[in-house]
């Protein structure tokens, strides 16, 4: 097992989603961003059916740097609950794992 992982969070336009993804790059907590073209998102919230546009962002980074991406997730996001969802690597191609890490470090 890695200590890699992907983390997952939705955002509403793409342009903040760009802003946040470059902040992140910036302080090193993480080493690349996908940000995938618009989706629909049909969600229950507050007991009400809602509907919406939004980008699925793919982030890459390491365990030790996973809660302070988190943090910076929930400072900067404009949702009051955004999605962040973890996901450990298993295993990967050994020199993208180790590029992970050491963009990260």
């Amino acid at each position: 097992m890695s200590d890699i992982c992907l983390l997952l969070t939705t955002w509403p336009d793409e342009a903040s989603a760009r802003v946040a993804a470059h902040q992140w790059l910036t302080d090193g907590l993480v080493a690349c961003v996908n940000i995938l073209p618009r989706m629909s998102s049909l969600y229950v919230w507050n007991g009400e059916l809602n509907e919406g546009q939004e980008h699925q962002m793919l982030l890459k980074t390491t365990t030790r740097k996973a809660m302070a991406l988190q943090q910076a997730i929930v400072e900067t996001h404009p949702y009051e609950c955004p999605e962040i969802l973890q996901i450990s690597v298993e295993d990967g191609l050994r020199a993208y794992l180790d590029w992970i890490k050491g963009t990260t470090e």
